[in-house]
């Protein structure tokens, strides 16, 4: 279980770093600076705390449900509101300002601090021989540089930013899919009987995910044709 919450932490991380990219610069340092502060924060709490009660309180089925559920939310919240601001740049080529508002959704994952908690915590059990201050001043340093790097990389790889918008709406559902998983392998319990089988609720579940990921896939497929599409009409009538 915890190697599943690691990498969906890990995965919240990186998306969040992904969605900076869709940000103006000058938000995007604003962020990273944000970021700087959160080791301090932690220390307290990391001091009175064990690895082996965090695993135990982030294993438990009550805050897995809870977290994932907010996560859910938020990520399908960025994917309404993302496929939006395709359309509207699709047929207006731009953003009203008025419409800038849209783009709070692309704010960093709820996930992020316990995932700084997370990190921070196994790193000053993996390296006893560091000074937990000097620690703490490596970690922060570290993730203001990774929050800068990874989306100024993102912008030289996907320099059109319908492109970097669209690899962050993919990318949505590395996130979602896991969050969705989570709380359903939290509560998952061994069927008694050698003859029982799989699950009927478990086969539900599965095909349900399996379908949300097809039909994801296909929309995302579909929208992007149309739009390439559009594009071509509305260049051949300019000509």
């Amino acid at each position: 279980m915890i190697v599943f919450i690691t990498a969906v932490l890990v995965m919240a991380a990186l998306q969040s770093c992904c969605k900076m990219a869709l940000l103006r610069r000058i938000w995007e340092f604003v962020l990273a600076a944000a970021l700087l502060p959160l080791p301090f924060l932690f220390e307290s709490r990391i001091a009175g705390t064990s690895m082996q009660t965090l695993n135990g309180d982030l294993s438990g089925a009550a805050v897995l449900e809870n977290w994932c559920a907010l996560v859910v939310i938020q990520e399908l919240f960025t994917l309404t509101v993302g496929f939006s601001l395709l359309e509207e740049r699709a047929e207006k080529g731009a953003l009203k300002p008025a419409r800038y508002w849209k783009y709070l959704v692309f704010l960093p994952s709820i996930l992020l601090p316990a995932g700084v908690l997370y990190l921070q915590m196994f790193l000053f059990n993996a390296l006893p021989g560091l000074e937990f201050r000097t620690l703490t001043w490596l970690l922060a340093a570290g993730m203001t540089l990774t929050a800068v790097v990874i989306p100024e990389g993102i912008r030289l790889l996907r320099r059109d930013p319908e492109a970097r918008l669209l690899t962050v709406l993919h990318a949505e559902y590395f996130l979602v899919l896991p969050a969705v998983f989570l709380p359903v392998a939290a509560n998952a319990r061994l069927m008694p009987g050698d003859d029982a089988g799989f699950p009927a609720d478990s086969l539900t579940v599965l095909a349900a995910l399996t379908g949300f990921v097809i039909l994801s896939g296909i929309g995302c497929k579909i929208f992007d044709n149309y739009r390439r599409k559009r594009k071509r009409c509305q260049r051949s009538l300019k000509f």
